[in-house]
Order: structure tokens, then C-alpha cells, then sequence
């Protein structure tokens, strides 16, 4: 027992702490205070379970103090330290509301043991009823939540029922919601996966009905209307009635309600929430309609990494004519990958996740599709790549992307993923393609840098510090072509690129990748390809 000694006479407080010091009670003296006044501030900071006080004191005297404690501090009993000359007093203070008096004359180690001993058992009987009676109440209270989860997650899948039945059931529910004029919101914790770390109450049960509890009281307070019910794991949805509201006002009325919700949740459970809103309905019979709206607007916005209060209106999730589709990214991806521009497919890929992430009209079915494609269309490559070096090592055929993709969370976590993949494969086929000597390797390089300026057998061999004649045999063995050969499909390659850009006239090509004239150009590109540079670019529109 916590206990708080107060009396005006230092020497009477020493001589009840020896007391108490020798009562067998597990004792821990919280205070000891000269007046009333001081002891009540100790009783409004400091847990407390019982107060042995004198009657007579200055500042405040023992049954004042009594009577401002019971107000406060109704579970903190009080016993008084009386004389035989202030009984009329000590009866005073036990109408106040003080449990026993104690004669100071008499007062002895084993009387006061006795009276503590008295006081003890009755402050673990309130004690014990009282944890009965809050057992009880969350018993019935998580019942009826229970109850309305069922009845509203019916509505949801389609049960039909009439506007006078949903009243009636409203009535029994006690729940203060009308059958008309309805807005829906879904809410959901941000971080799941790490709740536990932040969130103040553990047990699922008991967060869901503290959750319920507060999002009714704030709909009551605010809207004064409405209720909570846990729809699915991870998701709460809150209904409320609106006025005759114009759009704007209902939208800025709506949108307070709902930030509202999210700082009581965090401020009261430490639960950091994102909540979606729906567009009104007039009927009930539209609650399974809104509360996809709310949770559709709430999934776009959380996929792409924006959390907090989203209405249903605002979120632009249906992508229209100005927007790129996804399967012309594909097509591009698809004709880099064609044409061997291995160094363009990873800023490509950076280029289109940007976009796609700053307008988000896609959703997150679409995106991961498109991220699955992509990396199909590399595994295509690589296989094609391999099967031409006879490298069969890095076959990608038991990769399995469409099962990972699934399990990514967010737009980040697929960006992340996709273009982790793509520079893998890049550099995997870039091996591929130059599995040769380090001297080899940095011509094939130079001849991408340099093949418009002429980029001469003579020249590679001075950038590798060779003899021409051994580089030209080197080249030829480990490539099986020959250099000008390798010349030549750099130069087709970079004229492919430009031409499916489309930003080029052709007559302007031959210039670019080092050839005389159109003529010469078309030449060696119908003799490489078996069509000339406008039939390939037909073929490709």
C-alpha cells in the first residue's frame, strides 16, 4: 500500500512512520506532509491508496482535505488521527467521508496494523469488483461491436433489407445513424508490418473495439450521427449521415471529420492511419458501392507511397488519351532490346517508372503486369543471347517474376525490383555478347564510341596498344566476324535506334553513323537487314 502521513507536528509524523516501519504490512510511505493543502498536491501526482491524517492543521485542515480527496481521488481512503476531545470532529470527517479514526492516545504497531490490515482487504474488494465490472462492460461492449460488424458486412456483400428494417436495427444497436444521406470512409493502418512497435494496446480484440470506439465518439461529436465497424483485417470503415451540404462543404466537412479520426488515433493509440472517402449516397442500399470507392482510393494512393486522407474524386485512377499506355513502354522496351541497346535499357525503364509514378493513373494491377512484361521481354533476350553463345549457365526459364511481384507492397518496392532485374540482365547480356579478352572487350567498346568518325582497324589497334595485323587475327578468332564486319552492325544497330525514334529524317542518317551518302548507306543496310532503311521503317510503324 502507497501511504501518505499528514500532520502539523514533525514529531507525530516521525512516530508514525516507526509505527508503520513495524506493522508486517507491505508499506511504502509516498509522503509526509505538515497541511491538507500540501498533501492533496501529492494525492493529484502520485499514486496513492491510503491517507493517515490529523484533524486540526493549518493551510487546510484534515476534513476539508477529506472532502476535496473524496471528489478527486474517490478510490483513496482516508483514515483520521483524533483525540478524545475531537471525536465531534473525527465524526465530521468519517460523514466526509474518511473510512476509520484512530485514537492518537492509544495508537499502538499492532492497532494500526489491524486498521491497515482493515482498510487493505476493502481497497482489493473495490479493486476486484471494479475489474469485474470493466470485464463485464468490454465484454458487452466488444459483443455489440461484434454484432455491428456482422450486420454492416451483410449490407456490404448485398443482403437486402428494407430503410424501416435498417432503422429498426440501428435502434437495437443503439447506434445513431440514419438510413439516408450516407458517406462512407475506409481506414487503415499505414504501417502494419511494424504496428507493433508503435501501437500502445497488442491484443487485436481490444485495439479494434478501442479503434471503434473512438472513431464513434468523434462522429458522434462532430457529425453527430454515424458509427465504426471492422469490415476486414487491417480495415475499418466509419459511415455518417450528411446534411442538405453543398458539394464543397460536404467535401471540407468530410475531409476534417476524417483528419480528425487520424489524429485521435494516433494521439490516443500511437496507430498512424490513412483513410479513404467515398462519394455520397443518398441511399443505404449504396454502402457496398461507396465502401469500394473509399478502399479503391485509399489502395491507388497507398501503392504509390502517398498515405494519409484521400476523397474518392480527386484521385485521377482512370488514365486517358494523353497518357502514354503501357504497352506502347513495352513496345519500345521490346524494340532496345531488338536492336541490342543494352545501355538504354535501364534509363528507358527509369525514365517510364518516373512518369508513371508522378501521374499515377495507373493501377497497381496495371503497373505490376507492366513490370512482369518487362522483365519477360528481358528474359527473352537473355535466353536468345545465350542460346546464340551456347551458354546455356544463364537461361532464365525457372526465374519466376510474376510470383515476387506479387508480393511487393508499394510502387517504390516495384520500381526498386524492375530495375534491380533490368541492370542484372543488361549486364548479364552484355557478358554474353563480349564473353572475350580484355583487349577485345575495350575495341567493341571504342567502335561504339567512335564508329561515325570512321573508327579505323588502325585506330582501335593504337587505342589498345597493338599491332594491327595481330589485332585484326585477335579480333577475327575471338568474335568469329571481322572488325570492319563489327564495324558495320554497330553502324545498322545505331541507324535501327533512330529510325524507330523517329525524331530523324533518313536522308540525314548517313552523316550521323559515318557513311558517304544514302545510297552506300541503304546498300549496306538491305545487305545486313534484306530491306532498305525505309522499308524497315514501314514495317516497324
Amino acid at each position: 500500500m502507497n501511504i501518505v502521513i499528514v500532520d502539523d507536528e514533525a514529531q507525530i509524523r516521525r512516530w508514525l512512520e516507526i509505527l508503520l516501519s513495524k506493522t508486517e504490512l507491505p508499506i511504502n510511505l509516498v509522503a509526509s506532509c505538515s497541511n491538507g493543502k500540501e498533501a492533496l498536491d501529492v494525492c493529484r501526482t502520485m499514486d496513492v491508496d491510503v491517507v493517515i491524517t490529523d484533524i486540526k492543521m493549518p493551510v487546510m485542515d484534515g476534513i476539508s482535505f477529506i472532502r476535496i480527496l473524496k471528489q478527486e481521488r474517490p478510490a483513496i481512503e482516508s483514515l483520521i488521527l483524533s483525540s478524545y476531545s475531537e471525536f465531534q470532529y473525527a465524526s465530521e470527517a468519517i460523514k466526509a467521508g474518511a473510512s476509520d479514526y484512530i485514537l492518537k492516545a492509544e495508537i499502538t504497531a499492532s492497532d494500526l496494523s489491524k486498521v491497515l490490515g482493515r482498510v487493505k482487504q476493502e481497497i482489493e474488494k473495490e479493486r476486484l469488483r471494479d475489474r469485474e465490472v470493466y470485464s463485464l462492460k468490454s465484454t458487452i461492449n466488444v459483443n455489440q461491436l461484434a454484432l455491428r460488424s456482422l450486420f454492416f458486412s451483410d449490407l456490404v456483400y448485398g443482403k437486402k433489407i428494407s430503410a424501416h428494417e435498417f432503422e429498426e436495427k440501428m435502434g437495437t444497436l443503439r447506434i445513431p445513424l440514419r438510413s439516408k444521406h450516407l458517406m462512407v470512409m475506409v481506414i487503415r493502418s499505414d504501417d502494419p508490418a511494424n504496428r507493433k512497435e508503435q501501437v500502445k494496446i497488442q491484443d487485436s480484440v481490444l485495439l479494434d473495439s478501442a479503434v471503434m470506439n473512438i472513431i464513434d465518439e468523434t462522429l458522434l461529436t462532430e457529425a453527430e450521427s454515424g458509427c465504426c465497424f471492422v469490415f476486414e483485417k487491417e480495415y475499418y470503415v466509419a459511415l455518417f449521415n450528411y446534411g442538405h451540404w453543398s458539394e464543397k462543404s460536404l467535401r471540407e466537412t468530410t475531409l476534417q471529420y476524417a483528419q480528425r479520426i487520424s489524429n485521435y488515433l494516433q494521439d490516443h493509440l500511437g496507430l498512424s492511419v490513412s483513410v479513404g472517402i467515398s462519394l455520397p449516397a443518398l441511399q443505404f442500399s449504396s454502402i457496398g458501392q461507396q465502401l469500394e470507392e473509399a478502399r479503391a482510393v485509399l489502395s491507388h494512393k497507398r501503392f504509390y507511397g502517398r498515405k494519409n486522407i484521400s476523397w474518392h474524386s480527386d484521385e485521377p485512377m482512370t488514365p486517358n488519351a494523353a497518357h502514354t499506355p503501357l504497352q506502347k513502354y513495352l513496345q519500345t522496351l521490346s524494340e532496345l532490346l531488338d536492336t541490342n541497346q543494352f545501355e538504354m535499357i535501364s534509363p528507358y525503364l527509369q525514365e517510364v517508372l518516373e512518369d508513371v509514378g508522378r501521374k499515377m493513373v495507373w493501377s497497381e494491377k496495371e503497373v505490376k503486369a507492366f513490370g512482369v512484361e518487362a522483365v519477360f521481354l528481358l528474359q527473352r533476350m537473355l535466353r536468345r543471347l545465350s542460346v546464340a553463345s551456347g551458354d546455356n549457365g544463364h537461361s532464365p526459364d525457372r526465374d519466376s517474376p510474376h510470383e515476387e511481384m506479387v508480393n511487393l507492397p508499394t510502387f517504390g518496392h516495384v520500381t526498386s525490383w524492375l530495375l534491380a532485374r533490368a541492370s542484372d540482365v543488361t549486364a548479364t547480356a552484355d557478358m554474353l555478347r563480349h564473353p572475350y579478352s580484355e583487349a577485345i572487350r575495350k575495341v567493341c567498346d571504342y567502335v561504339k564510341l567512335q564508329y561515325a568518325d570512321g573508327a579505323s582497324l588502325q585506330q582501335a589497334a593504337d587505342y589498345v596498344h597493338l599491332n594491327k595485323n595481330y589485332l585484326s587475327e585477335l579480333f577475327k578468332k575471338e568474335t568469329g566476324s571481322s572488325y570492319n564486319d563489327y564495324v558495320t552492325l554497330v553502324r545498322i544497330d545505331k541507324i535501327k535506334a533512330l529510325i524507330l525514334e523517329g525524331n530523324i529524317p533518313i536522308g540525314q542518317l548517313p552523316e550521323i553513323v559515318g557513311y558517304p551518302d544514302g545510297s552506300y548507306l541503304s546498300k549496306v543496310f538491305k545487305k545486313v537487314t534484306g530491306m532498305t532503311p525505309l522499308e524497315f521503317k514501314r514495317k516497324k510503324i
